[in-house]
């Protein structure tokens, strides 16, 4: 019996990960057998740093209602009272 197998699936969109019958099958698992499953994104890594910079870069331009507005961009200004 093998132990092991890797293959490539795409995420359904009720979030469950499909398993080709050939899989199935090969594993020869039962209900209650416990399989582990590790998750590797096959996105370019130039996109995922791209999305993370993106994401940075966003980060205080949208405050909260209630907080002062540009507050990381403004920090010394707000806090004590100078210009940049």
């Amino acid at each position: 019996m093998k132990t092991v197998i890797e293959y490539v699936t795409q995420l359904l969109p009720d979030g469950h990960l499909s398993i080709p019958e050939e899989v199935r099958q090969a594993l020869t698992v039962t209900p209650e057998m416990q399989v582990q499953v590790t998750i590797k994104l096959l996105q370019p890594e130039e996109t995922l740093e791209r999305n993370a910079w993106e994401l940075f870069r966003r980060l205080g331009q949208n405050a909260a209602p209630g907080y002062l507005p540009d507050a990381s961009t403004k920090h010394d200004q707000y806090l004590y009272k100078k210009e940049n």
